[in-house]
């Protein structure tokens, strides 16, 4: 029996072949659309990750879900830190600093330091760093640490991500530095660290990676230390930190800082090899949640106190800050300036100064106090190097001598040594003019002959340099 079309019409074989052929050709057609529209959303995705013109990855959306991302990524770096400020029944005040690591190369390691304020056991400071077995959960914060200097345990719970507990053990050799068993509650909430989670490390020609994270700034705490042979009840305050992500730069200082009004001030900065700032920075949760995050130009730290680290022999000693000084001008922040000092300077984690600061100022014109925590990952070199010394003859009887130094860090002052004639070397000060050039002027008499030298010192009182001697006869 023939087939017959909708009008009809007979079909003949060859019709028939024809429109199966034509069939064919059209489910060919749309298969090949299909995997056109495939590989272009292949493409675009790519050209969404691949490195631009100045060596950038654009990073993937992504949301981040407490508690879920309390737990372990897949990244190349990840830190979970910790802070506890806290004191015993007597009043005596304990800093302790807990970090965990999990490198590209797979090492893991703990960083773990004490700060005894009130030095009860006549060392103020116990830093160490192990490596060891570190086990992290995926879906929460589930994290085990276990070497042969002490093990740790710290959790979080399933649902509301605010309560913690926290069992610490840390061994110097055979010996307990101390055994720390807390609870930890928040009491404000995650804040994201900076672009919604991201903090994104380049500069104008190169980009140092991706930086995820969060932090929750305020957690009451109360429990058991056992330090020094002696069992403390404690309470305080923590804070946790947790990052993830791949980057490489190591140069950053940062501020993790509590103060005594129910508030928080956290500042971070970065550094590239040539020590320029790539990234700052700032954020101030106040007493209510609100957080306020601070527009670079409004907020400025300035380094005002050194001391030298001896590891480094001279000439070229390394100092590491003791005192910095905060302003804060624009927005909520005015009449804001605040000081920070280190408890005690020499506070070393193993590799790097990371140890408590005192607080004291004003925000918003009020006094305040605090305490915190300062990394200082970042570091500067106290060899100035005294480029011109001269004379003014001006008034040949009171010449003026002048010096113009340059150095990295501030100079705390700078030292005229003169004699006259064949008398004693004296001394005076000279007086800074500029931000290099100091000044003194001295007495002298027609015929006299005059020898005169100039020492520098940095901030932490140490002469650093001096110039060979000048002389002249009036």
């Amino acid at each position: 029996m023939a087939h017959r079309g909708k009008k009809g019409k007979k079909y003949s074989k060859s019709k028939k072949m024809e429109e199966e052929s034509s069939s064919k050709r059209k489910a060919v057609a749309v298969v090949l659309v299909a995997v056109c529209l495939v590989l272009a959303s292949a493409v675009v995705s790519l050209l969404l990750i691949q490195p631009n013109g100045n060596d950038g990855v654009t990073p993937p959306h992504f949301e981040i879900i407490f508690p879920k991302d309390e737990g372990q990524h897949n990244d190349s770096y990840e830190f979970w830190k910790v802070d506890f400020l806290v004191e015993n029944q007597l009043g005596n005040q304990f800093a302790i600093n807990v970090d965990y690591a999990i490198y590209e190369t797979g090492e893991q390691k703990r960083f773990a330091s004490l700060t005894d304020e009130s030095n009860i056991s006549g060392q103020e400071f116990y830093g160490l760093y192990h490596d060891g077995t570190l086990g992290i959960g995926f879906e929460k914060l589930n994290l085990t640490f276990e070497s042969d200097f002490g093990s740790d345990t710290w959790t979080g719970d399933d649902v509301g991500a605010n309560e913690y507990t926290y069992e610490g053990l840390v061994k110097d050799g055979a010996d307990e530095v101390y055994y720390l068993d807390v609870q930890m509650t928040s009491v404000k909430e995650h804040i994201l660290l900076g672009d919604n989670g991201t903090i994104h490390l380049k500069n104008e020609t190169k980009t140092f990676g991706t930086i995820r994270g969060y932090m929750i700034s305020r957690l009451s705490v109360t429990g058991t230390l056992i330090f020094s042979g002696q069992t403390f009840s404690v309470n305080g305050y923590a804070w946790i930190q947790h990052e993830w992500g791949g980057w490489t730069l190591s140069f950053m200082e940062e501020f993790r800082l509590h103060l005594g009004t129910a508030s928080e001030l956290y500042l971070l900065k970065f550094y590239d090899a040539s020590r320029e700032v790539i990234e700052e920075l700032a954020y101030f949760s106040k007493a209510n949640g609100q957080l306020i995050e601070l527009v670079r130009g409004d907020f400025s730290i300035e380094n005002l106190r050194y001391w030298i680290d001896s590891r480094v022999p001279p000439p070229t000693d390394r100092c590491l800050p003791s005192r910095w000084e905060f302003n804060w001008t624009g927005g909520e922040g005015a009449a804001t300036d605040l000081a920070f000092n280190t408890s005690t300077p020499n506070q070393f984690d193993g590799l790097f100064w990371e140890g408590s600061v005192k607080i004291s100022g004003m925000i918003g014109g009020l006094p305040v106090t605090g305490r915190g925590f300062t990394v200082l990952n970042q570091f500067y070199y106290s060899t100035p190097e005294i480029q011109t010394f001269y004379r003014d003859d001006t008034d040949p009887l009171s010449p003026d001598l002048y010096t113009n130094i340059t150095n990295q860090i501030p100079m705390d002052n700078v030292t005229l040594h003169y004699q006259i004639n064949s008398s004693a070397w004296n001394s005076i000060s000279m007086s800074k003019i500029g931000e290099h050039s100091w000044n003194a002027s001295i007495d002298v008499n027609v015929g006299n002959n005059v020898k005169a030298y100039v020492e520098a010192y940095d901030l932490a009182g140490k002469r650093v340099v001096s110039t060979p001697e000048m002389e002249w006869t009036v």
